[in-house]
């Protein structure tokens, strides 16, 4: 399911927005090189503070698992969001285009009482939705077509209430 031509479409840099919602931080994480496990892509994103040290937490990780589904022949998959050693965001992506929340610590989150936010700015969930988008079967069909506003869950507003 993996082709290594995708490296060139991941987003080079993820911003992510986190803590205080009146005055969050606002990180920049670089691509780091990617690994392939079975039916899991591992994408890994890295900080580095301006005196060369380490930020904490020091990476990002976009952990993807495909699942087929024999049955209904349909492709799936599961998109975990790491943020150092938190799961920060899971959710699944069904084909061809419908998102559900699995796991939500942002606000008004039931998972994380702390009532702060984990973010992604607007181009990295573009960028995020466009890799997503130029995946293909073997005919050279789409498999998934999700919209950004489909990722609202991780997007800077709060407007995002888990059900």
């Amino acid at each position: 399911m993996y082709d290594p031509i995708w490296e060139e479409i991941l987003p080079v840099y993820i911003k992510v927005i986190k803590g205080d919602p009146k005055n969050p931080l606002r990180l920049v994480y670089k691509k780091g090189i990617s690994r392939h496990n079975g039916p899991e892509v591992q994408i890994p994103y890295e900080t580095m503070d301006k005196n060369g040290g380490r930020e904490n937490p020091d990476t990002l990780e976009f952990d993807i698992y495909w699942d087929y589904d024999t049955n209904n022949d349909s492709i799936s998959v599961i998109v975990e969001v790491n943020y150092g050693e938190l799961t920060a965001s899971q959710f699944k992506i069904e084909s061809p285009n419908e998102v559900g929340v699995i796991v939500y610590t942002s606000l008004h989150s039931k998972d994380d009482p702390s009532n702060t936010i984990f973010a992604l700015d607007n181009e990295s969930l573009e960028s995020f939705c466009n890799y997503i988008n130029r995946w293909e079967d073997s005919q050279g069909n789409l498999i998934f077509q999700i919209e950004r506003e489909d990722l609202n869950f991780m997007d800077e507003y709060g407007n995002y209430i888990p059900t």
